[in-house]
């Protein structure tokens, strides 16, 4: 009880310091903090930037390559132009934008270093157009056909032909074209920069070329960032505003207070505010640490964006639970030190929720995509600090401004110490009542849902953050219907330097590869980019092949040799016109500067952004077509280094591949005259075709023969046959053994001394080509590059998955750590988890079920409802552990902590959860997911706090947690009206006593047997005879023998009469024990 000192000194709030009331003083530091917040969140908001490539850790290979090409190539960084009238019969205004993207030099000298001009000229750094392709391609040297130079074009700079009603050709006048502005570095260094050259070239479209603004059509990377970061932000602060107003609508509504509305919701927008405050400081530091130009970390992207509403829910619901605690003071002491009383209730549970959350948050630290790291750093980061903010404002506003007593009493209604519905006491009393049937019931649920998690895939693409009716997807779907793909997929081949000759040198000089000239190079690069485009989601692959004339194939041997060697030469002096284009360049060393002899040609095919409904990749599986491109042009490249081990091994025998005949071994069990067309012994045989070897007599069909081992093997014990077949492959050159290394036939052969060459047995390096290796002076093979938007968004997508299942795997095992020291129980610990990890097995279980892809806006909630459901699940134990240390029975410490805890729940997803459900009408994708999935974690997490923890906690289970109970007390509790009655007398017995008033520390886990002995009488703490536990274990004929004849009579009469007994004999025997 409180002394009569106590009554008389003032409360820590009202003390003064310094000569002033510590409130004051706090209210003075806190705003000082406040205020460095709207700059903060400003420039965070300022920073927002959405770049897939940054997605992966730098040390990736795939981030590796594509850093290694953007060095070389500038082609990822371009935004293509179309508007509905830009046709190759209407190119005036297409002619006229590409003059004004890139001034001539005359206007550059004429303008100021600052001018617009000059901004343009350093932003746009190449701009390239259908029609002055097609120029190009029908002037010397390609002097291609306009029909061939079209088709060539066709599906990435011209589209289809347009046809009339009846289906006719409208012809190629009709086909659509447009503008490709490649950016420079400087205009894509930083988010603010490459929205100003974007939004410029539709400001000079509109302005100085007179075209209209709703025709103009754009897509592209640097497109795609920033309509996301605009979409993000203009969707997230109206919506913001929209979510306040409900939530402070909801909050008025169950508070029927301004007061207590304004100051709760004034924590949970601080609490946002100071999220993003912390991006931006934290990006300040990072960079004053590390040196670097600009933070890493320390910057704000799309899933970002969501933080705030994920910390205002966070800050939200701790300041619902200290109003509850401070209204609860109020009923039971009075006004003076209420907001002192409400800290003390509330500062273990709320700073201990806060605690578990961030640590379930930063488990997504673990993974290695970018954006899910920076949001369980920096979400875990603000929710510590919203204790920070939570037990500075709200205790000082409590005391300044407190609520009035006529509030209160009316707050209570007909409650005058428990303060739950009717209709909650009646199904919280169903749940205690029949603990075990409701645990096993949820228990099934989870099952049933969890197996939903075999059944989660996984989506990774930036397009699919916006709204199917956004301005750029539907941009996409026009362009993709009137011009082609836009999704790069770049393949790089390089080519080494010992690998590359001139037209007058001989292919096998120095005896161990075979060099090529500038014509053959560019006959790989047309082998590699014809297999590409056979693949149905590509529309055009574009490389040096496209610009030049092709080999020379009449048929005529001296005839074509001659044609090609003119080819050659033509194309050797035309070498440095070649190099400026976009698609070959000298590798450079990038510390040096210095040319490493490589040559990279690029083969730049484009796969489709959008597509059907029922694939979210666009109708592409990215995994699987990465794999079939590989599958497509390795075996070409397989056989380039096959030939290098032919002439390799024909010098070692004084040969040459130069006008010898092979035949080529191969096994099929069905005797088949040739391999398939798709076999490597096919390709390779392609390829010797072209490269010289001819038949001994002349001609050309038989240069290259197959010969099956399966008919030998057939025919073994025929010595005639066996004898000719001998015979004839001796006439040989060599016999190429491609696929079958260990083939006993094959053997033979060479056993017998015929000529066999074993090409299957080569090194193959599985590093990337990216990185220079080997050694110069020994033959090295052309390797090739994966690289490009494809690649990146598969390993995105790959870890993406792995990252979720660690994050949901790190942050249970984490939390059950620091639930297992609390609780300091291993089983009360792992038990405590079952309510914690229910939404996310509900929720993410019904993804998997419904077959919705997980995403990286969706991947992030799984760590946040863990969050949100251990902080509720905290404050319960708190309340119930609370209980059991003054004596309670594990019913009664359930029924407490539902008395203190089950309205601040349900208000927490009353007002969050409805509050952020208007997020579900956003048109940005992720702030979509993060509406509705949030309102079902909210949802989920309460079922789990509510229904299913008190049921484990009255169940068996529950022993692990400390305390006793009564079986048949317990029963009783399911008819109707038991429980609110029992609970109604408990918290007026605890009244009473004082003892709701004296819970001002954490509780201690070793204050109470945590595993109680059956057959052990417990022995009562020293507390005021009411609150002795009627669940108090005891001898069982000791139970017997406390019930009197009114008891037993209230047994038989009275469906929980039997409660109200063993309340009335807690009066009695308490003195007695």
């Amino acid at each position: 009880m409180t002394s009569p000192d106590q009554i008389d000194k003032p409360s820590f709030l009202a003390r003064k310091t310094f000569g002033q009331p510590n409130y004051f003083l706090l209210a003075l530091a806190a705003a000082f903090l406040i205020a460095l917040l709207p700059r903060g969140a400003r420039r965070a908001i300022e920073s927002n930037t959405n770049k897939a490539e940054d997605w992966l850790p730098p040390n990736y290979s795939e981030s590796i390559d594509l850093r290694w090409f953007r060095d070389h190539f500038v082609g990822e960084q371009f935004a293509l132009v179309s508007w509905d009238d830009c046709t190759l019969g209407n190119t005036e205004k297409l002619d006229q934008l590409e003059r004004k993207l890139i001034p001539g030099k005359e206007a550059l000298a004429q303008a100021g270093p600052d001018s617009d001009l000059a901004k343009r000229s350093r932003w746009y750094k190449r701009v390239i157009s259908g029609p002055a392709v097609l120029e190009e391609l029908t002037t010397p040297p390609v002097s291609l056909g306009y029909g061939d130079a079209v088709k060539r074009l066709e599906g990435a700079l011209v589209g289809p032909v347009k046809r009339d009603a009846e289906g006719n050709s409208l012809g190629n006048e009709s086909r659509t074209t447009c503008l490709i502005v490649f950016l420079s570095e400087e205009a894509t260094k930083d988010n603010k920069t490459m929205r100003a050259a974007i939004e410029k070239i539709t400001e000079i479209a509109t302005t100085e070329c007179a075209i209209s603004a709703d025709s103009i059509h754009m897509g592209g990377p640097p497109v795609d960032n920033i309509t996301i970061d605009v979409e993000g932000e203009r969707t997230l602060i109206r919506l913001a505003l929209l979510a306040g107003l409900v939530g402070f609508g909801l909050s008025y509504w169950c508070f029927r207070s301004v007061k207590i509305t304004s100051i709760v919701f004034a924590i949970g927008v601080l609490s946002a505010g100071m999220s993003l405050a912390v991006v931006f400081y934290f990006g300040i530091l990072e960079v004053m640490v590390t040196g670097s130009d600009r933070p890493r970390l320390g910057t704000v992207d799309a899933i970002l964006m969501s933080m705030p509403a994920v910390v205002y829910v966070l800050g939200l619901s701790g300041a619902i639970h200290i109003v509850n605690y401070y209204r609860d003071a109020r009923r039971e002491q009075g006004l003076k030190g209420a907001a002192e009383s409400a800290v003390r209730h509330g500062w273990w549970p709320c700073t201990l929720a806060a605690f578990t959350t961030a640590v379930g948050l930063g488990s997504l630290f673990t993974s290695d995509i970018l954006p899910i790291k920076k949001f369980g750093l920096f979400t875990g980061i603000s929710v510590l600090g919203t204790v920070v903010v939570l037990f500075t404002l709200l205790p000082v506003f409590l005391h300044r401004f407190p609520i009035s007593d006529d509030l209160i009493k009316r707050q209570s209604g007909d409650h005058e110490h428990g303060h739950l519905p009717d209709w909650a006491l009646r199904l919280f009393g169903i749940v205690i009542g029949r603990n075990v049937w409701t645990c096993c019931f949820w228990l099934v649920v989870m099952g049933i849902f969890a197996f939903g998690f075999t059944r989660i895939g996984t989506s990774v693409q930036l397009l699919k953050l916006l709204d199917q009716d956004t301005r750029l997807i539907h941009d996409y779907a026009w362009l993709e219907k009137n011009l082609g793909n836009l999704v790069p997929m770049e393949v790089v081949l390089t080519v080494p330097p010992e690998k590359i000759r001139t037209a007058e040198e001989h292919a096998e000089a120095d005896g161990k590869q075979y060099r090529m000239t500038m014509l053959e190079r560019l006959d790989l690069m047309r082998e590699i980019q014809s297999r590409i485009e056979e693949f149905p989601e590509i529309s055009r692959v574009m490389s040096v092949a496209t610009f030049t004339p092709e080999s020379t194939n009449t048929g005529i041997g001296g005839a074509d040799r001659s044609a090609d060697y003119a080819k050659n030469k033509s194309l050797e002096e035309h070498r440095e016109q070649l190099l400026s284009g976009d698609y070959l360049r000298m590798e450079r060393d990038k510390k040096t500067n210095e040319e490493t002899g490589r040559e990279l040609w690029r083969v730049s095919a484009r796969v489709a952004a959008l597509g059907d409904q029922d694939n979210d990749n666009g109708g592409i599986d990215y995994g699987e077509f990465v794999e079939d491109l590989k599958a497509a042009v390795d075996p070409v490249l397989v056989a380039y280094q096959q030939r290098d081990m032919i002439v390799e091994q024909l010098h070692e025998q004084g040969k040459q591949l130069d006008g010898s005949q092979v035949t080529i071994l191969y096994r099929t069990p069905h005797g088949d005259p040739e391999p398939t067309p798709t076999a490597q012994e096919s390709v390779l045989r392609s390829l010797l075709l072209k490269s010289g070897v001819q038949p001994k007599s002349g001609g050309k069909a038989r240069a290259v023969s197959f010969y099956n081992l399966s008919e030998f093997d057939e025919h073994k014990n025929d010595a005639d046959y066996v004898d000719r077949a001998i015979k004839a492959l001796s006439n040989q050159d060599a016999l190429i053994l491609v696929s079958a290394g260990s083939d006993p036939t094959a053997k033979s052969f060479a056993k017998r001394g015929l000529p066999l060459i074993d090409v299957t047995d080569f090194d193959i390096d599985l590093s990337s080509a990216a990185v220079n290796v080997g050694n110069a002076d020994e033959p090295r093979p052309i390797r090739s590059v994966y690289t490009g938007m494809v690649p990146l968004v598969y390993k995105t997508q790959r870890q993406l998955l792995i990252s979720l299942n660690e994050s949901i795997m790190w942050a249970t095992v984490l939390i059950a750590v620091v639930m297992m020291f609390l609780l300091k129980s291993p089983m009360a610990g792992l038990i405590s988890m079952i309510p914690n990890v229910f939404p996310i097995v509900i929720i993410f279980g019904a993804l998997g079920w419904l077959g919705i892809k997980v995403d990286i806006g969706i991947m992030m909630t799984a760590s946040v409802a863990l969050g949100v459901a251990v902080d509720d699940t905290i404050h319960f134990l708190t309340w119930f552990r609370r209980g059991i240390k003054i004596g309670l029975g594990r019913v009664q410490a359930v029924m407490l902590a539902y008395d203190r805890c089950a309205m601040a729940m349900l208000q927490t997803t009353l007002i969050g959860g409805l509050g952020l459900a208007v997020f579900a009408t956003s048109t940005f994708t992720p702030t979509q997911q993060f509406g509705y999935l949030m309102i079902s974690m909210l949802g989920a997490a309460l079922v789990g706090d509510l229904l299913l923890l008190p049921a484990i906690l009255a169940s068996p289970l529950g022993v692990f947690f400390g305390g006793s109970i009564s079986k048949e007390g317990t029963a009783a509790l399911a008819t109707p009206g038991a429980f609110a009655d029992a609970t109604k007398e408990l918290i007026e017995e605890l009244h009473r006593s004082g003892q709701l008033n004296d819970f001002s520390s954490p509780v201690d886990p070793s204050d109470e047997p945590q595993s109680p002995t059956p057959t052990a009488p417990k022995v009562a703490p020293a507390v005021p005879a009411p609150l002795a536990s009627r669940d108090s274990q005891l001898p069982a004929q000791s139970t017997r023998t406390l019930l009197s004849d009114e008891d037993r009579k209230d047994l038989v009469d009275g469906p929980h009469a039997a409660l109200h007994a063993r309340l009335r004999n807690l009066r009695r025997e308490t003195p007695q024990r």
